[in-house]
């Protein structure tokens, strides 16, 4: 009895234990619901009562993101005015961790809910523009970059400490675009900032960025000035990837200056430093380090060595870039797709009135995003519908001329029998159609054919013509096999591929039938061929 009693004892004290550590954990829709409330009992901004939650508070990490992303679904919420604020400080969470996509999803709210984004003097609007601006910074959308580093460089409420990054990235922008001379501008403008502010950190950074910028310009001795400043706040803050990109250019001054010896002891630190790195960019760094001093002392082996790794690892990090900027370019399409999703959705919550108008607004999106996609992923697939296009307009073209010719045609021999006249519409249709032909209309053509009557050159031109529809090649077989044959005794061959008998041949060919006896014999013999029977066998098999 005692031992049952003292096991309930346990679990009590259990569940007690587990309620006081767990029992006041949030799940997502607890957080929402619990923060509505207290806006609805109290009247405080959902800003102000979203600033008293953390991470801490929701059983888990994936908890307290899911009701980060909640909170922007809310209707109730999202009709606030405080919304695009709150928008920016849910952004500003993911920014911090270096979590950009995420970020840019509520920092596009803010951009688009926020009236006179880019003109009001909000006091969170300055670091808003800041933020965005680092965000496209990362996609490498300089120009909107840009544009938005300088709303928050105007900014009243802009700290002082805020203008150094700013003026580092702007730095970093121009550098990128290949305009050195202005990335040095910014890059002093952010190094005297931070001297001003008293920012050791920064200081160092910049210092090692406008080192870099002198060793190009051969001027060593203020390179070695700043780049040394650099590695002691670096080795000072355990900044390893600093410390090892300063003590790179540090060896490679003494090498240009032809202290052999202190770059021999700096490499020795930087073996050590190398040890526990991992990072491509510095790995390559390294290498390209190691290549210059192996060569310097003549090693060729070891220089050789530590240059095939340094190319390695140089394509390995431009891999890595052009896989980055992929992503960057397929999250952004996606992401257009998805907000003109959520336009329609919004806007048919708040009034049936606005309905057409944001279809329109989610048509536009959709098109611009599949233009997007289009122009960068399968422009060889519009390329091959600009060739289509063109082949369509050519055949509707020629299909125009021929219209034209036959027209004119009919319009020359109007005066002829009604048995041309049809032929004429009959093979105009079949130029049309001359896939679908059926044999009924093909018999038809030749009966027709059989009644036409050569009297005049221009009369066998026309029959040619319209003999050559009917029977591909038929004329090139006789003079590519039997150049010798005559023009007279090619068009007798027609007109027995056409079963004339020799009366009616003789008066197309407005000749005896005598005449059409001699020739068919003529042919006869230049084929080697005895019969007549033969011959028109011979005739109706080509």
């Amino acid at each position: 009895m005692k031992q049952i009693y003292r096991h309930l004892i346990l679990l009590t004290f259990f569940c007690i234990l587990s309620n006081a550590l767990f029992g006041a954990k949030l799940t997502a829709e607890k957080g929402v619901n619990q923060l509505i409330a207290a806006h609805k009992s109290n009247g405080v901004s959902y800003v102000r009562l979203f600033e008293k939650y953390s991470s801490s508070d929701f059983v888990s990490r994936s908890e307290w993101i899911r009701f980060l992303k909640k909170l922007t679904k809310e209707d109730q919420i999202v009709s606030e005015p405080d919304y695009p604020e709150l928008c920016f400080l849910i952004g500003s969470w993911f920014y911090e961790g270096l979590h950009y996509r995420d970020a840019y999803y509520f920092f596009y709210s803010t951009l688009r809910e926020e009236k006179n984004v880019n003109t009001s003097d909000k006091p969170y609007l300055a670091s808003f523009h800041s933020a965005l601006g680092h965000v496209y910074y990362f996609f490498r959308r300089y120009d909107l970059s840009e544009k938005h580093l300088n709303i928050s460089l105007k900014h009243p409420y802009l700290s002082e400490k805020g203008k150094i990054k700013i003026y580092n990235t702007l730095s970093l922008i121009y550098r990128d675009k290949g305009d050195t001379e202005t990335s040095e501008k910014y890059l002093r403008k952010a190094y005297d900032q931070a001297v001003k502010m008293k920012d050791e950190a920064w200081t160092g950074i910049l210092s090692g960025n406008l080192g870099y910028i002198a060793f190009k310009k051969g001027d060593f001795e203020k390179a070695r000035g700043l780049m040394e400043f650099d590695y002691t706040v670096s080795k000072k803050n355990k900044q390893t990837s600093s410390e090892l990109n300063a003590l790179s250019l540090l060896i490679e001054l003494d090498l240009k200056q032809n202290k052999i010896d202190q770059a021999a002891s700096k490499l020795k630190t930087f073996d050590n430093l190398m040890a526990r790195e991992t990072s491509i960019d510095l790995l390559s760094v390294i290498y390209r380090t190691k290549t210059s001093y192996y060569e310097k002392i003549g090693d060729d082996k070891k220089a050789l060595a530590s240059f095939k790794k340094y190319i390695s690892y140089k394509e390995v990090m431009n891999e890595e870039r052009q896989f980055l900027n992929i992503k960057n370019a397929e999250f952004q399409i996606e992401f257009e797709k998805k907000q003109g999703e959520n336009i329609i959705y919004k806007e048919r919550k708040r009034t049936d009135g606005l309905i057409i108008l944001g279809l329109f607004v989610i048509c536009l999106i959709l098109g611009l995003t599949s233009f997007i996609i289009i122009k960068q992923i399968q422009r060889k697939r519009r390329q091959d519908k600009e060739i289509l296009t063109l082949k369509a307009q050519k055949m509707e073209d020629e299909l125009n001329a021929t219209e034209r010719e036959m027209r004119a045609l009919l319009s020359t021999i109007l005066d002829k029998n009604k048995v041309i006249f049809e032929l004429s519409e009959q093979l105009e249709t079949a130029e049309k159609n001359q896939h679908s032909q059926s044999d009924t209309e093909r018999e038809v053509m030749l009966n027709n054919l059989q009644s036409f009557s050569l009297l005049t050159e221009n009369d066998w031109i026309e029959f040619k013509r319209l003999f050559e529809k009917l029977n591909p090649g038929f004329f090139d077989f006789f003079h590519d096999q039997f150049p010798e044959i005559t023009a007279a005794e090619i068009r007798l061959a027609a007109l027995i591929k056409l079963n004339l008998s020799n009366i009616e041949m003789a008066r197309t060919l407005a000749i005896s039938p005598d005449s059409v006896r001699k020739t068919n014999l003529r042919l006869r013999k230049k084929l080697n061929i005895e019969s007549a029977d033969d011959l028109t066998r011979f005739i109706k098999a080509i």
